[in-house]
């Protein structure tokens, strides 16, 4: 299935869900970008995923074995200034889920917009804006959050697999109760129209690996990471995938 036509398959289930009008803009727009860094022996904490992986991943094992996790940024670049961000979601395509009941993805935001301008070929932990050493050191599977750049907004849920096998691409989004008051705030309080979301697996147990990916934007068929914004005071046709007139037309 072509790219296109997951995005047009994509509209039509916001316009389900009672949307009339919305600003849809993927990792893919603009100065948009996606990757994932890890800090175990697998991922260690000086690699780098580089700028043509097609997955993103979220992952830990609370005994310090494996953590892995999603950065995202986002073009606002065409967003009007005088939209509120009211409403806005994050929408994500699952290709592996590892829970059957589905796990809590938390997202953070980078503060610091000094920072924003980091490069999916070269980011890894040790230069990960917001992230620092754990004390058990680099490479320990564990991780440690500079809270003086990364802010907590909320969180999403995986859809679980049902204990069966899935179909992928599984796509899911945020809700306005679990991801709503302070990430539309985040977005709002933005200055320089990038913005930086983190994306941490936190629920993993010594017993419980909790692993998901996700679809970035190389993806050959999937849909990239998407951030959509409903009913802005403005609809802004520059670009963005042909999202919107897709929209209208439709």
């Amino acid at each position: 299935m072509e790219r296109k036509v997951l995005y047009v398959l994509m509209l039509l289930l916001i316009g389900l869900a009672g949307i009339s009008e919305a600003l849809v803009i993927t990792t893919e727009y603009g100065s948009g970008a996606d990757t994932y860094i890890g800090n175990d022996t697998q991922v260690r904490s000086t690699s780098t995923a580089g700028a043509s992986a097609s997955e993103l991943r979220s992952r830990y094992n609370g005994g310090g074995s494996r953590f892995q996790c999603t950065y995202l940024r986002f073009d606002l670049s065409e967003v009007p200034s005088e939209t509120t961000f009211v409403g806005a979601f994050l929408q994500l395509e699952a290709t592996y889920i590892k829970s059957s009941t589905g796990r809590r993805l938390d997202i953070y935001g980078l503060v610091d917009e000094s920072l924003d301008e980091w490069t999916e070929s070269a980011l890894c932990y040790q230069n990960a804006p917001g992230m620092l050493q754990p004390a058990s050191g680099w490479d320990s599977g564990n991780y440690l959050l500079d809270e003086s750049k990364l802010v907590w907004l909320g969180f999403l849920t995986t859809p679980g697999t049902g204990g069966g096998t899935p179909t992928y691409p599984i796509p899911f989004s945020s809700n306005t109760t679990d991801l709503g008051t302070l990430f539309s705030k985040f977005l709002a309080s933005d200055t320089n129209k990038l913005v930086t979301l983190v994306i941490i697996n936190s629920t993993g147990t010594n017993s419980i690996n909790c692993e998901d990916k996700f679809a970035s934007k190389e993806h050959a068929t999937y849909a990239a990471p998407t951030l959509v914004i409903p009913e802005p005071a403005t609809l802004v046709l520059a670009g963005l995938g042909g999202l919107i007139s897709l929209r209208r037309r439709g």
